[in-house]
């Protein structure tokens, strides 16, 4: 299978915000798999110069769903406090 190169995506405008530009960068995802949640390093990602918002190929999704549903292979793991959202000014 041949991917895209990151030249691809790299100065469109962002269709979140409409303002910035999209550049090729790696990060940290933060992936929902069921009830598990995976860090995943390094992943391929066009970054809003502007607003953050973060696009990936379709392959790089899969990658990271795979990378998921194999968890239980993974040897680093963190351990992190979670934390349940309060305030009188209920809007819905």
């Amino acid at each position: 299978m041949k991917h895209k190169k990151a030249s691809d995506m790299a100065g469109k405008i962002c269709a979140l915000c409409c303002q910035g530009h999209l550049e090729a960068k790696r990060g940290r995802e933060y992936f929902r798999h069921g009830e598990a949640l995976i860090i995943i390093e390094d992943v391929p990602a066009w970054v809003c110069n502007k607003c953050g918002e973060r696009y990936h190929h379709a392959w790089v999704f899969k990658r990271m769903r795979e990378i998921a549903i194999h968890r239980d292979q993974l040897t680093e793991h963190l351990r992190v406090p979670v934390a349940h959202y309060q305030s009188g000014d209920e809007a819905a």
